[in-house]
């Protein structure tokens, strides 16, 4: 009892910030304000009124597969709050845990969904972070073959879960931290931080860590608390989008980028269920483009989709 009274008020103590709640109360953006906790553990964002209500219908079953698959994907949901400010309006709030580390550079940020329609090459800056979308996006990560196999599993069982409620329009929440670069640079900004970084002591650290993983992820992967999507180290090599979609995208010439990275990723936003607007919206969009590249579709087609484009963004490691 004790134990959870200290945590409690660790939470409280984390989430209450002054900066933190007046961020929150902004006026008239509902759903787009995000603010990180006074220490950086936890991630706040602001809900629509029909968004807390998914989330609240959700939450026994959401609570029952997080605890059965210790390594889901899906982000961490650790509070869901009203805050009425002095003067002001409610306001709906989500609290997840934060999954981007900040002792580790993020050299490039996605939100990705699998679509192309909609996902415009336009920036969503987020605590001074540009996070990118599908049409920004141009890599493939090289997996070890039993770990790709695992995590595409993963993604299965999240998306299935996620399909079963009735869930569609969620992302893929990406980071890349660059480590090494064997050809070229992925640009100059990318190349400045990443060139920092290997001056500190963190550096050696995370050299250290990422020497384990094609060798010895494989033993860590029945291992309780063992997160996927927690710095996992790859290959990864540049690609184009018609490349990933056709499969072709294979092995890694001299004339193509390849960099060793840390990915830290999760399914995020799993709050929009296929009610009548969005499918109006999709049998609208689907007049002019081809339904299947739209992000509205049903969740079992978008569940469908979402597993396909992952599955071509990771790719099994080739043998020597």
């Amino acid at each position: 009892m004790e134990r959870l009274q200290s945590c409690s008020f660790q939470y409280q103590l984390s989430i209450c910030g002054h900066r933190t709640l007046k961020e929150v109360c902004l006026p008239g953006r509902y759903g787009r304000v995000i603010v990180s906790s006074n220490d950086n553990r936890f991630v706040i964002k602001t809900l629509r009124k029909s968004e807390l209500k998914v989330y609240l219908e959700m939450l026994p079953n959401y609570y029952r597969h997080v605890k059965k698959n210790q390594a889901s994907l899906l982000r961490k949901l650790y509070g869901l709050h009203v805050v009425r400010p002095a003067g002001g309006i409610k306001v709906y709030c989500a609290v997840w845990g934060n999954m981007m580390p900040s002792e580790i550079c993020i050299d490039k940020c996605y939100d990705l969904k699998g679509s192309s329609i909609g996902r415009a090459c336009s920036k969503t800056i987020v605590e001074d972070r540009a996070i990118l979308k599908d049409l920004d996006f141009d890599f493939c990560f090289y997996l070890d073959p039993l770990v790709r196999a695992r995590l595409l599993a993963q993604v299965k069982y999240d998306c299935e879960f996620l399909e079963a409620e009735g869930i569609m329009d969620y992302s893929f929440l990406l980071g890349i931290h660059i480590e090494a670069s064997h050809e070229g640079s992925i640009d100059e900004n990318a190349s400045r931080s990443s060139s920092a970084k290997k001056k500190t002591d963190d550096t050696s650290e995370q050299n250290e860590s990422s020497e384990l993983t094609l060798a010895d992820i494989c033993d860590l992967l029945d291992r309780p608390g063992f997160k996927f999507g927690d710095r996992l180290p790859a290959r990864a090599v540049r690609a184009f989008r018609n490349e990933m979609e056709s499969k072709s995208y294979r092995s890694c010439t001299s004339a193509q980028e390849c960099f060793k990275v840390l990915l830290i990723f999760g399914i995020v936003d799993f709050c929009q269920n296929y009610n009548m607007k969005k499918r109006i919206e999709h049998a609208c969009k689907a007049i002019k483009y081809d339904s299947k590249s739209i992000k509205t579709v049903n969740p079992k087609a978008y569940s469908s989709r979402f597993q396909e484009f992952l599955s071509a963004v990771f790719l099994p490691e080739e043998s020597d």
